[in-house]
């Protein structure tokens, strides 16, 4: 049986003896799961490091644990990135959720130019912090270490920023012949394992999904003359809520990390 994961606030690198973390663990510890002194449990600290320990007390604002073991899982690379076009009834915020739990390492909202949905700016901050919500709760219920970074918002083209000399962005285009494996192939010049795209100067792959009414061709050509490339995901269309996670799991097998 697994035990219960919970990020903390408290870092916990080099944590040894005992730790005591506060309320944001203590308190669905203690309340929601009702656990006590001698249960195990596991720390995540949300950039890498993992503790086991077990209970010594607690109470719903502090928590006392005897330190088992400590674990550092380190960033793969390249890492993997989602731009993720606003959509609407939700499929954006499930596209992330899913890429959460399939690895991805950073989410980029995108207003698109055909987005339906929007962030007008006296909603942004409370629309960036119920994305924050879902990659940090997506991240415990996949019991990873490392919580996915949320960058800002961009905007049309400007999405182009993405493409920098260390990083490969490929734009999901539903009427390219090109597909996403043969993309990612020529990543790694034919050879796509983890290693030797990791000796290379990739440090990211980035891979974009647009919304249901699709990329414009403006957006498509200045993505293109950045140097992004397009790709095809498949024989079907999928939603927005599926195509980004889809297209992340073939990039982890691919690299060799999904066997």
């Amino acid at each position: 049986m697994t035990l219960p994961v919970f990020l903390t606030q408290t870092p916990l690198a080099g944590a040894t003896g005992t730790i005591t973390v506060g309320p944001e663990v203590a308190g669905h510890a203690v309340r929601v799961r009702r656990m006590g002194a001698g249960e195990e449990l596991e720390l995540i600290d949300g950039t890498g490091m993992r503790l086991r320990g077990t209970i010594q007390e607690g109470t719903p604002e502090s928590l006392t644990l005897s330190v088992t073991e400590v674990t550092e899982e380190p960033q793969q690379r390249p890492r993997l990135a989602l731009v993720q076009a606003l959509s609407k009834n939700d499929r954006d915020i499930q596209a992330i959720e899913a890429a959460t739990e399939v690895g991805v390492d950073a989410v980029i909202p995108w207003a698109a130019q055909r987005s339906i949905a929007d962030w007008p700016a006296k909603k942004a901050h409370k629309m960036a912090a119920k994305w924050s919500n879902v990659l940090t709760a997506a991240t415990l219920q996949a019991r990873r270490t490392r919580v996915p970074e949320l960058g800002e918002l961009i905007r049309g083209t400007a999405v182009t920023q993405l493409v920098t000399p260390t990083s490969r962005v490929i734009v999901l285009d539903e009427t390219e012949s090109t597909g996403l494996t043969e993309a990612v192939n020529d990543l790694g010049q034919g050879n796509t394992t983890q290693d030797n795209i990791s000796q290379g100067d990739i440090d990211q792959i980035v891979v974009i999904v647009g919304p249901e009414g699709g990329i414009t061709p403006a957006e498509i050509d200045a993505l293109v003359s950045a140097g992004a490339r397009t790709a095809v995901l498949g024989p079907t269309i999928l939603r927005a809520s599926t195509a980004g996670p889809v297209a992340l799991a073939i990039v982890q097998t691919l690299l060799g990390r999904w066997k």
